[in-house]
């Protein structure tokens, strides 16, 4: 072989030698690329599921707080005739309390009777009315009554049964202390339908009359007082049948952040 053809096959070694170290020193970049990416990729996971697991911890410590916050330094309220006023766990009315302009409203109670036996305060008792007949016209859905104001002495009673039935601590997630019913106010009113049987359950808020109701009860005043994953702040079970008067501005609001009363009253 002479030097010249030497010196090309050596020149070719050279350039298929520095093309292969490229390629493989390439390969061992693009490899660490990959390693550091996946290595920076659980590192974001691994700090999204601390930064989760704290949330939890706080969402369950901040549950606790409340939990254990119920009927814990109760405020008897000097407000009971407001329309705003707040009737909960902590919150409570006067035994003595009864609304002074009670009246029947003119709706169908259940059997589809007339109703004869449940009483409203004037002005929540007129839009309820107008809610029973907008639904009626508006969808062909048909609300029937079925308990509005309570006195002190019949929640006393009431509360103390369902006690004695189930104790006291599955009684509290249901029906409340005597003084602490938004029933006394005369505001509220607990609505059901022939789809359920003419009973108030959780399975309401799935028909027809249910969904109208949550969708449609602030044209009318009216919000659903205990909201589905809000236990924990209302300390009451979810209730779609349970609605409170508060008004069409303070109602529409509410609805339309998907707040409970308490939110509103300290925004």
């Amino acid at each position: 072989m002479t030097i010249s053809g030497q010196s090309r096959q050596d020149s070719v070694g050279k350039q298929l030698y520095s093309q292969s170290f490229y390629q493989t020193n390439q390969a061992a970049t693009v490899a660490h690329l990959d390693q550091l990416a996946k290595e920076k990729l659980l590192e974001e996971e691994r700090l999204a599921e601390e930064k989760r697991q704290e949330e939890r911890l706080a969402q369950q410590q901040a549950k606790l707080d409340l939990e254990s916050s119920f009927y814990e330094n109760v405020i008897t309220v000097s407000n009971g005739d407001s329309k705003l006023v707040l009737v909960n766990k902590n919150y409570a009315l006067d035994s003595s309390y009864a609304p002074s302009d009670l009246v029947l409203p003119n709706v169908l109670a259940l059997g589809h009777e007339q109703n004869k036996t449940i009483y409203l305060r004037e002005e929540a008792s007129q839009h309820l009315e107008q809610l029973f007949s907008a639904a009626e016209q508006e969808a062909g859905l048909i609300f029937l009554a079925r308990s509005g104001y309570r006195s002190y002495e019949t929640q006393v009673s009431l509360y103390q049964r369902y006690v004695d039935q189930n104790g006291q601590e599955a009684a509290d997630r249901f029906s409340a202390r005597a003084g602490h019913s938004e029933h006394q106010t005369g505001l509220a009113i607990d609505v059901t339908a022939d789809s359920v049987n003419g009973q108030l359950t959780t399975e309401f808020g799935k028909t027809a009359e249910g969904i109208w109701l949550k969708d449609n009860a602030h044209r009318f005043g009216y919000i659903i007082r205990y909201l589905e994953g809000r236990e924990s702040e209302t300390g009451y079970q979810y209730e779609p049948w349970h609605i409170r008067y508060v008004g069409v501005e303070a109602a529409t609001e509410i609805y339309e952040n998907n707040w409970i009363l308490e939110q509103y009253l300290n925004k």
